[in-house]
């Protein structure tokens, strides 16, 4: 029986991991892979070397305790959830199960894709899904952020006090907010609307993206980086059957990452925070702190 069972091996996962050991906690994690939003860095022509601070640079060391402690860590994905009296059962794909006084999912979103033509190729050579992560490295380029919700607009707003002019290609209408109204306002943004993106493309990096209008009008526009913030879908279902979550399939948590069912908590893009890794890691060591607290008044 173990004391806390992590599952998810993004920057969430491993900082309650590795938080969880040092409060001396018998702690498993269960991942697939490393990964999460870290699982890739951002290279550009012009400015290699010159990276931003960011949260793999702090994961780095909790990574390598948990790969020093090979026993605390299974890779391989889970499948079934379920409490019983008095604890946690957890199942895996391969067969495995094991059982926990305590639990922190952590299992992150899955970023919606466009699914065009130099999508995969370019993610990573100026194509990016977070801007709150690599907004900083466009000074003064063009961009492109692609999407019409409010992660979308909140990306088109950063990157406008960054970039030399950032192109919002909505694949449908904004909506009327203040945030809407303002981005209308901005000399260096351009909004399209009912935009259907056809192509990113480039040789070794990001240059042109190419999109048709809703009147059938084909246009490209030289760009340096293309943003997709397309709606993300939070891997919430192995426990949506008994944990609250809010409309969208987000983990509904308190100011201490807990749920509403006693020794479970959740951190991430799982629950309703910032993409921002950085933040992540905080969410994730606050969580395998309250999951300790939990354990000390069992």
């Amino acid at each position: 029986m173990y004391d806390l069972i992590v599952i998810g091996g993004g920057p969430a996962g491993i900082t309650a991991a590795a938080m969880g050991i040092n409060q001396r906690l018998e702690t498993l994690i269960i991942a697939a892979c490393w990964g999460g939003q870290t699982s890739y860095a951002m290279h550009l022509e012009d400015v290699e070397g010159r990276e931003i601070l960011t949260g793999e640079t702090l994961l780095e060391a909790f990574r390598r305790q948990l790969d020093y402690l090979d026993f605390v860590r299974r890779f391989d994905r889970v499948s079934r959830v379920m409490p019983e009296e008095g604890h946690f059962v957890v199942q895996t794909e391969t067969g495995d199960c094991f059982e926990s006084q305590s639990l922190v999912i952590a299992t992150g979103a899955k970023p919606q894709q466009l699914n065009v033509p130099g999508e995969v190729r370019l993610a990573g050579r100026g194509l990016s899904y977070s801007a709150t992560a690599h907004s900083g490295l466009f000074l003064g380029k063009d961009v492109a952020v692609i999407g019409s919700r409010r992660y979308a607009q909140c990306a088109t707003a950063d990157l406008a006090r960054k970039a030399y002019r950032v192109y919002l290609l909505a694949p449908e209408p904004l909506s009327n907010t203040p945030l809407a109204h303002k981005l209308r306002q901005m000399e260096n943004v351009e909004i399209m609307e009912n935009v259907t993106v056809e192509e990113v493309k480039g040789e070794q990096f990001v240059e042109r993206i190419t999109f048709s209008l809703e009147d059938g009008e084909q246009r490209e526009v030289p760009v340096s980086g293309v943003f997709v913030k397309l709606p993300r879908t939070p891997n919430s279902e192995l426990v949506q059957d008994w944990v609250d979550c809010d409309r969208a399939g987000r983990i509904i948590v308190d100011v201490n990452c807990a749920t509403n069912w006693p020794g479970v908590f959740a951190a991430g893009d799982v629950t309703y925070v910032s993409e921002q890794a950085l933040i992540h890691i905080g969410e994730g060591a606050k969580a395998a702190i309250s999951a300790y607290r939990y354990l000390l008044m069992c």
